[in-house]
């Protein structure tokens, strides 16, 4: 290390007078800015940890707001076979009257017809069949029915 400030000292005794007050004012402004400059990186830098601890410690007290509202929420049901599913769930929304059958289709998969089948009901099943029974709707086809609210519905369900 005396090498080195051998080699600068030198290096500095070389400089004109001009260049010398020019070294020591950026050695002086550099040393404020050090004193000045890292404490306030310092303070925003915790400021922002500050700030993502808050924002998950909300997400921690909101997640624990609705533990008990997911804790009683139905389990799914895989062990039910579909057209279980199919029969309890329309009848529970209301749409068992307009159920005109259904289907198996591969594996695990069931087809699902609706004749005159109230369209605010039908969207109530298919959110159902998601939340209750882990069922999801891989295709639909949809035809309005002179009755307005009412379709008819072609409707294939699948367990994923």
């Amino acid at each position: 290390m005396s090498a080195w400030m051998e080699r600068v000292e030198r290096a500095y005794a070389g400089l004109q007078p001009r260049e010398q007050l020019l070294v020591r004012v950026g050695a002086i402004l550099l040393g404020v800015l050090l004193v000045i400059g890292l404490p306030v990186r310092l303070h925003t830098v915790a400021q922002a940890a500050t700030a993502r601890v808050a924002a998950k410690q909300a997400d921690l007290a909101y997640l624990q707001s609705v533990l008990p509202l997911l804790a009683s929420a139905p389990a799914v049901q895989d062990g039910v076979p579909l057209v279980s599913v199919v029969d309890a769930s329309t009848r529970d929304v209301g749409l068992a009257a307009e159920l005109r059958g259904t289907e198996p289709s591969g594996n695990d998969a069931l087809r699902v017809r609706f004749e005159g089948a109230s369209f605010a009901q039908l969207t109530n099943w298919f959110v159902q069949l998601s939340q209750n029974y882990g069922v999801s709707i891989d295709q639909a086809t949809l035809e309005r029915t002179d009755t307005p609210g009412r379709i008819n519905a072609s409707i294939m369900i699948a367990r994923h």
